[in-house]
């Protein structure tokens, strides 16, 4: 018996006819089979080298104060990614799994930073539009599940934790007023919006809170943060804010956020805008 029928006696029959038949085709398959197999080894490899990396001291590791993944969907630009915290009192290395093991993060402070260390991070990835990532696509990349979090302390002990990740994502917050470009008063102004029930996909959603962003658009302040922005989370039953007179400006044009938030951090944008009198 040649080498290609013995491989061939492990495969169906039909498949084993068909190659021994076409020796052309049966060295690219087996061909096939050894690029597949050394990809899963590489693979395997990758991931044992990144377990390695991530390993803690011996002995017990503190729980990480804060560890966060969530999925931001701003509906009005319909695209989609993923945002990240993890925060404690200084770390000089950090790993992120997902629940099937595999490495997804990674972030080591080098030089004086390394010697200074980090107390917390956040993130947001790339988010492209739906036609070109579709949700599907991103549910697919990230499953559902405990995010595993390892941290090495800068006084030389771990952390643990564990980032809950959902894909329960908001429906689009619909803003009643201010209608999109309205010119409107500084005094009495209010933002109303229809409460959320549901998610993008139509189930049942536990919405946590609602937040709402004005941000005056012209503002010039490169190496600093003092755009003026009003910021205000409001509890799960409120559909209503009112704009403090203080903050808004004549005659200015601002950008209004109006986001639900769901149970597990996940969270909906819709996108406006207005203009004071």
């Amino acid at each position: 018996m040649n080498r290609s029928t013995e491989h061939a006696k492990f495969l169906p029959r039909w498949v084993t006819q068909f190659l021994t038949t076409n020796r052309f085709l049966t060295v690219i398959v087996c061909l096939g089979i050894l690029v597949t197999l050394a990809s899963g080894a590489a693979f395997a490899a990758s991931q044992a080298r990144a377990q390695a990396a991530c390993e803690l001291p011996a002995g017990n590791s503190a729980k990480i104060a804060t560890a966060k993944l969530i999925i931001e969907y701003n509906a009005t630009n319909d695209d989609m990614g993923v945002h990240g915290a993890f925060d404690d009192h200084g770390w000089s290395k950090l790993c992120v799994f997902d629940p099937n093991g595999k490495l997804v993060l990674q972030v080591k402070p080098r030089s004086q930073l390394q010697d200074l260390t980090i107390a917390g991070i956040f993130f947001e990835s790339r988010e492209p539009p739906i036609a070109d990532f579709p949700f599907a696509a991103l549910k697919a990349r990230f499953p559902e599940g405990k995010y595993q979090v390892r941290a090495l302390k800068y006084d030389g002990t771990g952390l643990k934790g564990a980032a809950t990740f959902t894909h329960n994502v908001p429906a689009k917050p619909n803003v009643i007023s201010p209608t999109e470009g309205a010119v409107v008063p500084r005094k009495g102004l209010d933002i109303v919006w229809e409460p959320v029930t549901r998610t993008i996909e139509g189930k049942p959603v536990t919405i946590s809170g609602y937040e709402v962003i004005i941000t005056k658009v012209n503002h010039d302040d490169p190496n600093g943060f003092s755009r003026p922005v009003f910021d205000v989370h409001v509890p799960p039953d409120r559909n209503r804010l009112s704009v403090s007179v203080e903050f808004l400006e004549p005659a200015t044009d601002y950008e209004l956020e109006v986001l639900a938030l769901e149970e597990s951090g996940n969270q909906t944008i819709h996108v406006g805008s207005f203009r004071t009198k």
